[in-house]
């Protein structure tokens, strides 16, 4: 990412059911915290799963076909010195272009067909090696590891009908179904099947790539290269893919990703720590064991794109930081962090609904140092009475009409922790906490909003935006302050009606300025950068952003 690129910063969606699980488990002790543990990395899965996966040998050659087991050790089933191979569900699909990328297979007819009807020879096998040399007996044959045994299949019929047309020629043989949870391994860009795996008892495909482990290999998938091994899971649709790998080289990936190879040594450092922590904590809480793996590679966790662009800075900065992880009163810690904070940071329980004692929120001298590199550091936008209104009902906040939206609470540091806003019968809305940045789709909880002002009329001399904190005389001269909320009046013809905001008193666009990006709790990486930059170590920069916390390795 380019420097002068504001950072994707970790964004705790669906915040409260996730904050409420993170702040409320206990935090994990030193003796359960593991140096370098084998972490999977969640890559397309749930909507974005793939029919078909390619994998392109880029340092090593071969790939070596198994699965991982309760502890996550490699077992092999087979292997081939292909360079290129496709995992794709055991139903039809088809090699070709789809959606405008050329080279991947989908559901989508175009192409060379791979077929999910097979035929199976009754003989068992021992191991990989009898049933690939009795395949090579068959054209179109191929090894199958299915429930814990070895098969010779031939064949990828794209129908019923054709499986048994086929099969006469094949003494002994069954047609074989599509299955839901098998996985055919395809050389890329052809119709051939070089192994089929199929498990009912839940075990996933998965693929180490080299022939052994006397090369560190790097794998093209999706146009990036990654370190490590590949999962794939299937429950009747597409391919959940994962990468398997160690927790060293999967946070070089993530410091590539949530800052740049090209930034200061020890903001990198800082990053590093950062992200070996919080991913293992995430390991720990098991937020996505229901979907196979332990942590994603989106915001939603953490951003991780693979390593392409590696420096020997963010190679040194995984390695001289190397095993070692974030403590606060000798427990794991859970370090979020964000692109910029616009001047300060903010506690954890003012943003969500837990407090957290190392994630306090503080005056940030540092970051405006480095302001004029951030891109949109300084921001603003725009509503309309009318497009306000919109958004409030649309989201189910029913109104007449809003006129007026202030910042009606901040916290010690300067940051928003309420906005109400105003309808034209004097109803009120208020959204705290990080609503208040999400709820009008805000890029910080740093800021001011201006404009609109439909406010209250006073005696024709002008209006408030508010009646907190207002006095009022009465006819026989007593002094009293209105009450909070909406208050009611008497006119004079003797009704009583509640006190509402003047919509024509003002003008009909509110403006939101701020700064900053990001939800403010933890370390800002911008500021991160900036500390590097004036030659604090990463220990410093932790130091700061995290109270009362230590560094160092289990």
């Amino acid at each position: 990412m380019k420097q002068g690129k504001c950072l994707k910063f970790i964004q705790l969606a669906a915040a409260l059911l996730m904050v409420s699980q993170w702040m409320g488990a206990a935090p994990a002790q030193a003796a359960s915290v593991q140096v370098n543990p084998t972490i999977r990395v969640g890559l397309f899965y749930g909507g974005s799963a793939l029919p078909g996966a390619n994998l392109l040998n880029e340092v090593g050659s071969g790939y070596r076909f198994g699965y991982f087991d309760g502890s996550l050790r490699f077992v092999p089933l087979g292997s081939t010195a292909k360079t290129a191979i496709s995992m794709v569900k055991d139903q039809t699909v088809y090699y070709g272009t789809v959606g405008g990328w050329a080279g991947y297979y989908d559901s989508i007819s175009s192409g060379i067909a791979v077929g999910g009807y097979h035929l199976q020879l009754p003989e068992r096998y021992a191991d990989f090696q009898s049933a690939s040399a009795a395949a090579c007996r068959y054209a179109g044959a191929f090894p199958a590891w299915i429930d814990g045994a070895y098969y010779v299949r031939l064949g990828a019929y794209l129908d019923s009908a054709s499986a048994q047309n086929a099969q006469a020629a094949v003494p002994g043989a069954s047609v074989t179904a599509p299955s839901g949870t098998g996985v055919s391994v395809v050389e890329t860009g052809t119709g051939t099947i070089l192994f089929q795996f199929d498990s009912a008892d839940g075990w996933a495909l998965a693929v180490q790539p080299g022939l052994d482990d006397t090369v560190k290999t790097r794998t093209i998938f999706r146009g990036n290269t990654y370190y490590g091994a590949f999962q794939y899971r299937r429950s009747g649709g597409n391919l959940s893919v994962s990468n398997v790998l160690p927790m060293e080289d999967y946070v070089q990936g993530v410091i590539l990703s949530e800052m740049s190879a090209s930034w200061p040594l020890e903001a990198l450092k800082a990053q590093a720590v950062c992200a070996r922590t919080y991913s293992y904590a995430k390991l720990l809480d098991q937020r996505h064991s229901s979907d196979g793996f332990d942590i994603c590679n989106t915001v939603h966790c953490q951003a991780y794109r693979g390593i392409a662009g590696m420096s020997d800075a963010s190679r040194q900065a995984v390695e001289a930081t190397y095993g070692q992880y974030i403590w606060y009163n000798g427990g794991l810690t859970e370090p979020v962090y964000f692109s910029c904070d616009g001047g300060a940071t903010e506690d954890a329980g003012n943003i969500w609904y837990e407090d957290t004692p190392y994630l306090k929120g503080k005056t940030d001298p540092y970051e405006a140092a480095v302001s004029d590199k951030i891109e949109r550091y300084s921001w603003s936008v725009t509503y309309t009475r009318q497009e306000l209104t919109d958004l409030l009902n649309g989201k189910g906040y029913a109104n007449s009409g809003i006129v007026d939206v202030q910042v009606t609470k901040t916290s010690p540091t300067g940051n928003v922790l309420a906005i109400t806003f105003t309808d034209s019968a004097g109803k009120s809305f208020t959204k705290t906490k990080e609503d208040c940045r999400t709820f009008l789709g805000l890029r910080s909880q740093r800021y001011s909003i201006s404009g609109g002002s439909g406010g209250y009329a006073v005696n024709g001399e002008g209006t408030l935006p508010s009646v907190s904190g207002v006095y009022a005389v009465d006819g026989s001269g007593t002094v009293s302050q209105l009450p909070s909320g909406q208050p009611y009046v008497i006119g004079g013809d003797a009704a009583v009606k509640q006190l509402a905001p003047s919509a024509a008193s003002g003008g009909d666009t509110f403006t939101i300025a701020g700064t900053g990006w990001g939800h403010h709790v933890g370390m800002s990486q911008w500021g991160a950068y900036s500390m590097a930059q004036q030659g604090y170590t990463y220990w410093d920069i932790l130091q700061f952003y995290y109270t009362g916390i230590e560094v160092r390795q289990p």
